[in-house]
Protein backbone atom coordinates (compact mmCIF):
# COMPACT_ATOMS: atom_id res chain seq x y z
CA UNK A 1 0.00 0.00 0.00
CA UNK A 2 2.87 2.77 1.08
CA UNK A 3 4.76 1.37 -1.67
CA UNK A 4 2.46 2.10 -4.34
CA UNK A 5 2.36 5.75 -3.26
CA UNK A 6 6.10 6.05 -2.37
CA UNK A 7 8.79 4.78 -4.47
CA UNK A 8 11.77 6.62 -4.23
CA UNK A 9 13.46 8.73 -1.80
CA UNK A 10 12.21 12.21 -2.71
CA UNK A 11 8.99 10.88 -2.57
CA UNK A 12 9.42 9.73 1.10
CA UNK A 13 10.99 12.82 1.99
CA UNK A 14 8.39 15.10 0.76
CA UNK A 15 5.59 12.97 2.63
CA UNK A 16 7.96 13.18 5.78
CA UNK A 17 8.47 16.73 5.73
CA UNK A 18 4.04 16.98 5.27
CA UNK A 19 3.60 14.55 7.86
CA UNK A 20 5.86 16.27 10.68
CA UNK A 21 5.40 19.76 9.61
CA UNK A 22 2.03 21.57 11.58
CA UNK A 23 -0.98 21.30 9.11
CA UNK A 24 -0.18 24.32 6.14
CA UNK A 25 0.93 24.51 2.78
CA UNK A 26 4.26 24.41 1.14
CA UNK A 27 5.18 25.96 -2.27
CA UNK A 28 7.23 23.95 -4.61
CA UNK A 29 10.02 26.26 -4.18
CA UNK A 30 10.25 25.91 -0.31
CA UNK A 31 9.86 22.24 -0.19
CA UNK A 32 13.08 22.22 -2.70
CA UNK A 33 14.56 24.23 -0.62
CA UNK A 34 13.88 22.78 2.98
CA UNK A 35 14.49 19.10 1.30
CA UNK A 36 17.79 20.34 -0.41
CA UNK A 37 16.18 18.72 -3.65
CA UNK A 38 16.35 20.17 -6.87
CA UNK A 39 13.22 22.46 -8.03
CA UNK A 40 11.86 19.75 -10.81
CA UNK A 41 11.92 16.58 -8.30
CA UNK A 42 10.15 17.97 -5.65
CA UNK A 43 7.45 19.17 -8.36
CA UNK A 44 7.21 15.66 -9.21
CA UNK A 45 7.04 14.14 -6.08
CA UNK A 46 4.87 16.80 -4.94
CA UNK A 47 2.18 16.30 -8.23
CA UNK A 48 2.67 12.34 -7.75
CA UNK A 49 1.41 12.52 -4.29
CA UNK A 50 -1.50 15.06 -4.91
CA UNK A 51 -2.74 12.72 -7.38
CA UNK A 52 -2.75 9.33 -5.32
CA UNK A 53 -4.84 12.10 -2.69
CA UNK A 54 -2.48 12.56 -0.19
CA UNK A 55 -2.07 16.00 -0.47
CA UNK A 56 -4.03 18.64 -1.83
CA UNK A 57 -3.05 21.07 -4.54
CA UNK A 58 -4.43 24.67 -5.19
CA UNK A 59 -3.09 27.60 -6.87
CA UNK A 60 -3.07 31.51 -6.41
CA UNK A 61 -2.01 34.17 -9.11
CA UNK A 62 -0.28 31.12 -11.16
CA UNK A 63 1.72 29.21 -7.81
CA UNK A 64 1.03 26.22 -7.24
CA UNK A 65 1.07 25.34 -3.50
CA UNK A 66 0.27 21.81 -1.26
CA UNK A 67 -1.27 21.25 1.67
CA UNK A 68 -1.79 17.33 3.37
CA UNK A 69 -5.47 15.94 2.74
CA UNK A 70 -6.39 14.77 5.77
CA UNK A 71 -9.67 12.90 4.58
CA UNK A 72 -7.39 10.82 2.61
CA UNK A 73 -9.02 7.33 3.44
CA UNK A 74 -5.41 5.55 4.16
CA UNK A 75 -3.80 8.81 5.98
CA UNK A 76 -4.40 7.24 9.59
CA UNK A 77 -2.33 4.64 8.14
CA UNK A 78 0.51 6.18 7.07
CA UNK A 79 0.71 8.25 9.59
CA UNK A 80 0.84 5.30 11.86
CA UNK A 81 3.87 3.96 9.92
CA UNK A 82 5.58 6.97 9.96
CA UNK A 83 5.51 7.98 13.71
CA UNK A 84 7.28 5.06 14.11
CA UNK A 85 10.43 6.08 12.24
CA UNK A 86 9.00 9.53 11.61
CA UNK A 87 11.68 12.24 12.74
CA UNK A 88 10.29 15.84 14.52
CA UNK A 89 10.30 19.06 12.01
CA UNK A 90 11.02 22.16 13.84
CA UNK A 91 8.82 24.96 11.50
CA UNK A 92 11.30 27.72 10.07
CA UNK A 93 8.04 29.96 9.62
CA UNK A 94 7.12 29.42 13.25
CA UNK A 95 10.50 30.07 14.63
CA UNK A 96 10.88 33.18 12.68
CA UNK A 97 7.14 34.83 13.56
CA UNK A 98 7.94 34.11 17.55
CA UNK A 99 11.01 36.47 16.92
CA UNK A 100 9.07 39.35 15.31
CA UNK A 101 8.62 40.79 18.68
CA UNK A 102 6.44 40.47 22.29
CA UNK A 103 3.87 38.76 20.16
CA UNK A 104 0.75 37.70 22.25
CA UNK A 105 -0.60 36.00 19.22
CA UNK A 106 0.03 35.21 15.76
CA UNK A 107 -2.51 32.56 13.12
CA UNK A 108 -1.61 31.68 10.25
CA UNK A 109 -4.32 31.50 7.85
CA UNK A 110 -5.49 32.68 4.02
CA UNK A 111 -2.03 30.99 1.91
CA UNK A 112 -0.61 29.18 4.42
CA UNK A 113 -4.23 26.85 4.83
CA UNK A 114 -5.10 26.30 1.79
CA UNK A 115 -7.88 29.57 1.49
CA UNK A 116 -6.29 31.43 -0.85
CA UNK A 117 -9.20 33.57 -1.42
CA UNK A 118 -9.09 35.10 2.35
CA UNK A 119 -7.99 38.57 2.96
CA UNK A 120 -5.33 37.62 5.24
CA UNK A 121 -2.24 35.32 5.81
CA UNK A 122 -0.90 36.15 8.74
CA UNK A 123 -2.46 37.95 11.96
CA UNK A 124 0.02 39.29 14.60
CA UNK A 125 -0.98 40.75 17.59
CA UNK A 126 1.22 42.59 19.91
CA UNK A 127 4.65 44.66 19.79
CA UNK A 128 5.95 43.83 16.61
CA UNK A 129 9.60 45.00 15.37
CA UNK A 130 8.71 46.19 11.85
CA UNK A 131 12.34 45.69 10.64
CA UNK A 132 12.44 42.14 11.38
CA UNK A 133 8.52 41.91 10.16
CA UNK A 134 10.32 43.48 6.51
CA UNK A 135 12.94 40.62 6.80
CA UNK A 136 10.65 38.11 7.36
CA UNK A 137 8.29 38.64 5.04
CA UNK A 138 10.88 39.00 2.29
CA UNK A 139 12.00 35.83 3.10
CA UNK A 140 8.96 33.98 3.43
CA UNK A 141 7.76 35.59 0.36
CA UNK A 142 10.65 34.80 -1.74
CA UNK A 143 9.79 31.06 -0.83
CA UNK A 144 6.09 30.70 -1.06
CA UNK A 145 5.83 32.97 -4.51
CA UNK A 146 3.21 35.46 -3.47
CA UNK A 147 2.65 38.34 -1.32
CA UNK A 148 2.13 37.80 2.60
CA UNK A 149 -1.21 39.37 3.38
CA UNK A 150 -0.59 40.44 6.54
CA UNK A 151 -2.57 42.71 9.66
CA UNK A 152 -1.19 43.92 13.32
CA UNK A 153 -3.53 44.51 16.03
CA UNK A 154 -2.71 45.27 19.65
CA UNK A 155 -3.58 42.81 22.39
CA UNK A 156 -6.80 45.07 23.47
CA UNK A 157 -7.86 45.69 19.79
CA UNK A 158 -7.83 42.01 19.20
CA UNK A 159 -9.51 41.06 22.09
CA UNK A 160 -12.65 43.42 21.58
CA UNK A 161 -12.22 42.02 18.31
CA UNK A 162 -12.81 38.63 18.81
CA UNK A 163 -15.07 38.97 21.85
CA UNK A 164 -17.83 40.74 19.11
CA UNK A 165 -17.49 38.59 16.52
CA UNK A 166 -15.93 40.77 14.05
CA UNK A 167 -16.23 39.78 10.58
CA UNK A 168 -11.97 39.94 9.81
CA UNK A 169 -11.62 37.87 12.87
CA UNK A 170 -14.65 35.27 12.35
CA UNK A 171 -12.99 34.93 8.81
CA UNK A 172 -9.61 33.51 10.10
CA UNK A 173 -11.15 31.65 12.65
CA UNK A 174 -14.36 29.96 10.81
CA UNK A 175 -11.71 28.82 8.32
CA UNK A 176 -9.16 26.23 8.79
CA UNK A 177 -5.80 28.19 10.74
CA UNK A 178 -2.93 27.59 12.30
CA UNK A 179 -2.41 29.49 15.78
CA UNK A 180 1.51 29.54 15.94
CA UNK A 181 1.28 31.66 19.66
CA UNK A 182 -2.12 32.28 21.72
CA UNK A 183 -1.18 33.87 25.67
CA UNK A 184 -4.83 35.34 24.70
CA UNK A 185 -6.94 32.52 24.60
CA UNK A 186 -10.06 32.83 26.79
CA UNK A 187 -8.77 36.24 28.16
CA UNK A 188 -11.21 38.53 27.98
CA UNK A 189 -10.90 42.80 28.77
Amino acid sequence: MLEDIIDSKSDSAVLSLFLAAPARSFSILEISKRLHLPYMKAAHSLGKLALAGVLKAFSKKSKRYYIINYRYKLLPEIQKHWKKSGSKYQDELFLAIRRLGKIKAAFLSGLFCGHSGLPVDLLLVGKVNLKKLSEFLKSAEKLMGQEINYSIMSEQEFILRRNTFDKFIKDIFDYSHLTVIDTLAGKKK
